[in-house]
């Protein structure tokens, strides 16, 4: 393929591209799903609309796309990896981009960002949230599994702390999703395999410049949490995610990502350490659009106590005894979206961690 060949493909895909891209924001959808020997498909209002009035994907565009938009430092990684992911702009709009395998073909996905970093006020978020960010050290995770949200909470809490304190923030991304604007607050954005190499490489250059705050996309292995740990045992104030369903899991896939003879020396650092647990889901709205629902666990002495003594099963009563300070389970959340009639009783239990309570509460 000689050079201007090279260029029309390239000035193609991105006409192609950009095309499919419109059509996911003209619709107000979330996601963009391309699928090689598929149609394009959007998902709207959490339901998946293939695009038929189009030509399935072959096979051959799906690697090019993916091609063209990576780096060949990417590239080379991807082949090893078989999976990526990157942020990508268009138009004005920013999406982040998971490009991976399947049938031994590439498949991408587009998740359509907000048109602006939100606020805790812009989310309708507890006001709890304020006070959380307010905290000058210490751990906070935001937790559940992909499309639950994470991106569009820590972002706002981050924006929150730009816009009314004066603080170095540091934030370390895989990849950079929404760009900040320094505002009251000074803002270093790194981008894993772009500007840093690796989590634990980040983290201790991260520990040079200062910072008041640190921002770490994903605690995923003891590695990375014994380094989030140790940031907040020095007076910073780590926010952090993972693949958790409530804040009793979040703090035993913790400790247990530990081996046997590390664990009770982590659970006294953890206790000392923690500040607070979110763990949020998206869930469709009764009539039209995704609403939040949230468990959040703030740790106080008592909950700090149980973690000390290895007793997570008792940390569901103090959240029940300690709503006048922002604490609230999962089922209690969903129970008060149901009251308000803003989303339905089956998909309350769908998302539930303890239906038997939730039965106990509705007497159903």
């Amino acid at each position: 393929m000689d050079k201007d060949q090279l260029e029309e493909m390239k000035k193609n895909t991105e006409k192609y591209l950009n095309f499919l891209l419109q059509i996911l924001v003209d619709n107000e959808g979330s996601d963009l799903y391309l699928i090689a020997n598929e149609y394009p498909a959007v998902r709207v209002n959490d339901g998946v609309v293939k695009l038929r009035k189009l030509d399935k994907l072959e096979p051959d565009l799906m690697q090019w796309l993916a091609y063209w938009m990576m780096t060949d430092i990417q590239w080379e990684a991807f082949r090893v990896t078989q999976n990526l992911d990157l942020g990508f702009a268009y138009n004005g709009r920013r999406f982040r981009v998971n490009i991976s395998m399947q049938k031994n073909t590439v498949m991408i996905v587009f998740r359509l960002l907000g048109e602006k970093i939100p606020t805790i006020d812009d989310l309708k978020l507890p006001i709890v949230f304020k006070k959380l960010i307010a905290k000058k050290s210490w751990i906070i995770f935001v937790t559940w599994p992909t499309g639950s949200g994470k991106t569009s909470t820590l972002s706002a809490m981050i924006e929150e702390v730009n816009m009314n304190y004066a603080k170095n923030i540091i934030t370390i991304e895989d990849p950079i999703e929404y760009e900040y604007h320094a505002k009251k607050s000074l803002i270093e954005q790194k981008e894993l395999g772009k500007d840093v190499p690796n989590y634990a490489t980040a983290l201790m250059w991260a520990m040079r410049q200062r910072p008041d705050i640190i921002l770490v996309w994903e605690a995923r292995d003891a590695e990375s949490i014994s380094s989030v740990i140790t940031l907040a045992e020095t007076w910073h104030l780590v926010f952090t995610t993972l693949h958790t369903k409530s804040a009793p899991q979040t703090i035993n896939r913790i400790i247990d990502s530990f081996p046997t003879d590390q664990q009770n020396q982590v659970r006294v650092q953890l206790a000392d350490t923690l500040w607070a647990i979110i763990a949020q889901r998206l869930i469709k709205k009764e009539w039209w659009g995704m609403i939040a629902a949230f468990e959040i666990l703030i740790c106080s002495p008592a909950v700090s106590n149980l973690i000390r003594e290895n007793q997570i099963a008792g940390i569901y009563n103090v959240m029940q005894t300690s709503r006048g300070v922002g604490m609230i389970s999962l089922e209690d959340y969903l129970l008060s979206l149901i009251r308000k009639r803003l989303i339905s009783v089956e998909d309350a239990f769908f998302f539930a961690n303890r239906t038997e309570y939730m039965q106990n509460e509705l007497g159903v």
